[in-house]
């Protein structure tokens, strides 16, 4: 079995983020040792943070196909009370996010209620893959914390021409990053510069 948690630690106590308590999950078929979670994840205990890359239940139980949503939403529960127990998680800013999957599991819980700081979008799915009439947009208005949407303009699961008026209605606590040339996987984005442009969000936040 996998372990449910890879944590982070801050590298010093007084980095610009040193307030923040980032939680991670990973797309559908995907780990946290995901590459572009992991770079965000060094680079945010690198200026202070507390990351958290957290697996969904059914990954640590080593199956590929995820769960069903009600099922998803509660282990992403369980795993936000655990890093808000971790010794030094207490005081910090809750921020949550991840890869495709997991970026929209965190914001569900955001608009059902849960308190947070931020969201962290990478690579959000905005639509099936071929079915850009199934937009998965309807609970964003809701959420009223600021939101990062990082993205690839060639990305078959979110059209960015459907994607920007999405952003609109969302007003300015919308961020949206894009990077040329990258897919949902964001194999050809700079891993360094997705790092940078989540670090410079959480700062704001």
């Amino acid at each position: 079995m996998e372990a449910p948690y890879l944590i982070d630690e801050p590298a010093r106590p007084d980095g610009p983020l040193s307030d923040v308590l980032l939680v991670l999950w990973h797309g559908a078929g995907g780990d946290v040792t995901e590459r572009s979670l992991a770079a965000v994840a060094a680079a945010g205990a690198a200026d202070g943070a507390l990351v958290v890359r957290a697996r969904f239940t059914y990954r640590v139980a080593g199956k590929r196909a995820p769960d069903r949503m009600p099922l998803l939403l509660a282990s992403a529960r369980e795993a936000i009370d655990a890093a808000a127990a971790l010794p030094n998680a207490g005081g910090r800013k809750l921020v949550l996010g991840g890869r495709s999957m997991g970026g929209r599991v965190a914001s569900l819980l955001v608009s059902d209620g849960l308190e947070a700081a931020g969201l962290v979008f990478l690579s959000y799915p905005l639509h099936p893959a071929g079915k850009p009439d199934k937009l998965r947009d309807a609970h964003l208005p809701a959420i009223r914390c600021p939101m990062l949407f990082v993205q690839g303009d060639r990305d078959t699961l979110c059209d960015l021409k459907l994607l920007r008026p999405v952003l609109r209605k969302l007003g300015k606590r919308a961020q949206l990053s894009v990077f040329p040339g990258a897919d949902h996987g964001m194999r050809k984005a700079p891993v360094d510069e997705i790092a940078r442009v989540v670090t410079a969000f959480l700062a704001r936040v």
